[in-house]
């Protein structure tokens, strides 16, 4: 497994959220203690219970890399994709414009995600070749190695080109040749052929399932523990 140096990249984890105040502090705190060098870019899809408010009380601690893109009604709520274009335009204007496009990393990230502490060095490797623009790295989730559940979600693992799934790395300067004049690269673009795009198994984002009802309708358990975020499966 080669090791690249993150010194030389900025990150930046995206996390889409709506109704998620059971989880996003404890992934907030993850992250900041995990990967000191990285921003937290949360943003809140008009939720209606108190995220916004855990990541408030979160950035009074440790508000230099912690950064809360909030959404409102009748705006909000429209899709994943819309959650991500909110928080790339958050990060271009606080970026400014002696902004580096190339060196930094956007990684999307559910609300519930752990990624592995080397994740960072895993992907920098990948980045020092200039043409790549992302690179996605394996999901796990508690349910994986039971049968045919483990074949589905490795099936789902290894589609690079999906810009918005967990545990993607995506090179801010691809997503700036997508963006558009509206500052919106996640509205069903894919990165052109020019842009490399890689996945890596020697890491990987752990997904929390959610817990699994006890019903007889197997299709309905099914569909809830893949979409461990299900408010953004649109």
């Amino acid at each position: 497994m080669k090791l690249g140096d993150p010194t030389t990249l900025e990150w930046h984890f995206f996390v889409p959220c709506r109704d998620e105040q059971a989880v996003i502090g404890a992934t907030v705190t993850y992250l900041r203690q995990t990967f000191r060098a990285a921003h937290v870019w949360v943003v809140d899809d008009d939720s209606d219970d108190r995220t916004a408010t855990v990541v408030r009380n979160l950035r009074r601690i440790d508000g230099r890399n912690i950064h809360l893109v909030q959404r409102y009604r009748p705006q909000a709520r429209t899709g994943k994709g819309d959650a991500l274009n909110a928080g790339y335009r958050a990060l271009k204007a606080w970026q400014g414009r002696h902004a580096t496009p190339e060196r930094a990393i956007v990684i999307v990230l559910d609300a519930g995600g752990r990624p592995m502490w080397n994740c960072l060095g895993v992907t920098a490797a990948h980045f020092e070749e200039r043409w790549t623009g992302s690179v996605q790295i394996d999901v796990r989730t508690s349910n994986a190695g039971r049968g045919w559940f483990e074949w589905l979600t490795n099936a789902r693992r290894i589609d690079t080109s999906r810009l918005s799934g967990n545990g993607q790395f995506i090179r801010l300067s691809a997503l700036d040749s997508i963006a558009g004049p509206e500052g919106e690269p996640w509205r069903g673009e894919r990165l052109s052929a020019a842009w490399q795009a890689s996945h890596t198994r020697d890491t990987y984002v752990y997904q929390r399932a959610l817990p699994v009802p006890q019903a007889n309708d197997r299709t309905v358990r099914v569909r809830r523990v893949i979409a461990p975020v299900p408010a953004f499966d649109h």
